[in-house]
């Protein structure tokens, strides 16, 4: 800065008829540090600049890089989710084949069971001719039992009359 007020004094002395110096030289100094602060600030703005750019891009990268782990991980979480529902509906098959089995030995079971209620109702079919068959066997045991004590009666009537006689 003090090189190019240095030159620009000495250049507007040459030129013009200077009355004062120190005017001349205060001039100079305003002159020149507006343009070095202009300078400064566009090289500091250019510098900012810069930097925010760099920021910027490096935000966008570091987001970029967060939206690829997001999709990795939502991708990762959807393939678990499919998997785990995958399992979920076999397993649900499985229940379902297990419930059709059980179902199928129900019916056998129902199957047996007419089986033995119709074999049941045979057997009280059977009961029911063993006990009419027990009472006409209890009625003939009865008057064999009567006939036997009316003819045990009469021989012996038959022989007190003999002996009586």
């Amino acid at each position: 800065m003090k090189d190019l007020a240095e030159l620009l004094e000495d250049e507007l002395a040459e030129a013009f008829e200077v009355k004062n110096h120190k005017s001349l030289h205060r001039y100079v100094v305003l002159l020149t540090s507006g343009y070095v602060e202009q300078e400064t600030h566009e090289r500091q703005f250019t510098t900012l600049t810069g930097k925010i750019d760099a920021t910027l891009a490096a935000m966008k990268e570091g987001f970029q890089r967060m939206d690829d782990r997001f999709e990795a991980l939502q991708k990762q979480m959807d393939e678990r989710f499919e998997s785990q529902e995958r399992r979920f509906e076999d397993i649900n098959k499985r229940f379902e084949d297990v419930n059709n089995h059980f179902d199928e030995v129900n019916n056998r079971f129902e199957d047996v069971n007419r089986r033995f209620e119709d074999t049941n109702s045979r057997f009280e079919d059977v009961n029911k001719r063993f006990d009419e068959m027990n009472k006409r066997f209890d009625s003939q045991n009865k008057l064999m039992s009567l006939g036997f004590t009316a003819m045990a009666l009469i021989i012996a009537a038959f022989n007190l009359a003999v002996i009586l006689t």
